[in-house]
């Protein structure tokens, strides 16, 4: 009973504001003073006015935030999309700009050599990783005209030579392995000797097999000299980094540093043909 007398009250309360409320909103325009009565309600219920605008406007901007915090999770979510596709497109163009700096480089290769030899483009499509420093796959075989012991260079120097051919495919032999030795000589002096790789995996090949009194000295560059029959002469193989005596005190042997950056072969070129013979 007393719970409804209470919701009576307070019934009666709010029919009694709203008079109130009426009273003030409808009976102010035309007159130039308010009556007491008005002035009274005006008092009362200006605080409930108040909390009235409060609640509103708060209400308001939870609900807009409401709305914008969804609109920025979509935008959030769609910019995260578009920073992967950049990302993406990004890493493409950098490829695309290493691999346009490398066939220029085999383009100025081919104008510099292309008078004295006939040149086959490669692209390098396997590497056997147990066997990093021996061998790798070109793309080219025997449909291209390449065949077994032709010269493998870069822009920088000799490469190795093909060990094995199929129609489409090479098997190319790293001059750091040791079966890939081959005929060097020392471009200042002319000296000759044989170049082959070491057995320590250090990355270095040697010209074995040099007289104790051999003009080698560090830095002297070492070219190929032809005298195999199999490598055409005249290409860059390295420079010497080192001079050590083998055992006998007869002989020593010069350490060189390929100038070949064997361990990042991406395209090579093929020696097919000295122009004119060899």
């Amino acid at each position: 009973m007393a719970r409804v007398r209470i919701n009576k009250s307070l019934i009666g309360f709010i029919i009694l504001i709203g008079v109130g409320l009426f009273a003030v909103r409808f009976s102010t325009p035309g007159r130039n003073a308010l009556t007491p009565v008005e002035i009274w309600f005006r008092d009362i219920l200006a605080p409930l006015q108040s909390g009235v605008t409060t609640v509103t406007r708060f209400t308001g901007t939870v609900v807009n935030n409401i709305l914008s915090f969804k609109d920025l999770q979509a935008e959030n979510k769609a910019l995260r999309g578009q920073i992967e596709r950049l990302t993406e497109e990004n890493n493409q163009l950098e490829e695309y700009r290493q691999q346009n700096l490398r066939l220029r480089q085999l383009l100025r290769l081919e104008k510099m050599l292309g008078s004295q030899f006939e040149l086959e483009a490669a692209e390098v499509i396997a590497r056997d990783i147990k066997n990093w420093n021996q061998s790798l796959t070109i793309n080219k075989g025997s449909r291209h005209g390449l065949k077994k012991g032709m010269a493998v260079i870069t822009h920088q120097g000799l490469v190795g030579r093909i060990s094995a051919v199929s129609e489409n495919t090479a098997e190319v032999l790293l001059i750091l392995d040791r079966q890939g030795a081959v005929a060097g000589l020392l471009q200042a002096s002319r000296f000759p000797g044989v170049v082959e790789g070491t057995t320590d995996d250090s990355g270095l090949l040697q010209m074995i097999h040099l007289p104790y009194d051999a003009p080698v000295r560090e830095n002297q560059v070492v070219v190929t000299s032809g005298l195999g029959q199999v490598i055409p002469k005249g290409l860059r193989i390295g420079y010497v980094v080192g001079i050590k005596p083998e055992p006998n005190g007869l002989m020593k042997r010069a350490l060189i540093k390929p100038f070949a950056d064997l361990d990042r072969l991406e395209e090579v070129m093929v020696v097919k043909a000295v122009k004119g013979g060899m």
